[in-house]
């Protein structure tokens, strides 16, 4: 039973090209940041509160109540951290290592860890995978880093982005999203 998942792709993916107004700001995104739990506030960060969004709006449409301790925060650690406990982690060091036969799906969640940072920083839905890589929607992006092979978590909207396994980071990977 993946039909949040696969719906939450849908939405997301038929928002590409949403974009801010201003800086973290707009209608669209301070929808987003208000679907939290606790809301984000205006000018925050909100890839994680685009997923949370969508995740909402499948969920409703679909009029399923799914897992009350899936993450509904605009924190991406939370996420991470969940799937982790609930056993639902790939990490991307092992597919880049051929230690796992796991690979993501639609409608998964892809999870970026920053070293700079020293955790995960950034959210996606993954829309569709290859043999080395995926494509995902991201919100609070851009359409192409400075430098290429960066991931950009403080753009200006929704896009669809390719990513290698390897962008994910050291510590990145994905959540197995099985509702």
């Amino acid at each position: 039973m993946r039909q949040i998942a696969l719906l939450h792709a849908d939405l997301a993916h038929a928002n590409v090209g949403v974009t801010e107004v201003g800086d973290n700001r707009g209608k669209a995104v301070e929808a987003y940041q208000r679907s939290c739990i606790p809301p984000v506030l205006p000018g925050g960060a909100w890839c994680a509160c685009h997923v949370r969004f969508r995740m909402k709006q499948a969920s409703t449409q679909l009029g399923i109540i799914y897992d009350e301790k899936f993450p509904r925060s605009g924190w991406c650690p939370d996420y991470s951290r969940w799937y982790k406990a609930n056993d639902l982690w790939i990490p991307a060091q092992s597919i880049i290592a051929g230690t796992t036969i796991k690979r993501p799906r639609k409608g998964d969640h892809a999870l970026f860890y920053f070293r700079q940072l020293g955790r995960i920083a950034h959210i996606g839905i993954v829309w569709s995978v290859d043999e080395n890589g995926v494509w995902t929607v991201e919100g609070n992006t851009s359409p192409e880093p400075e430098r290429p092979g960066d991931v950009e978590r403080d753009g200006d909207g929704i896009y669809l982005k390719r990513r290698e396994w390897h962008e994910l980071g050291m510590f990145g990977g994905f959540g197995m999203l099985n509702m």
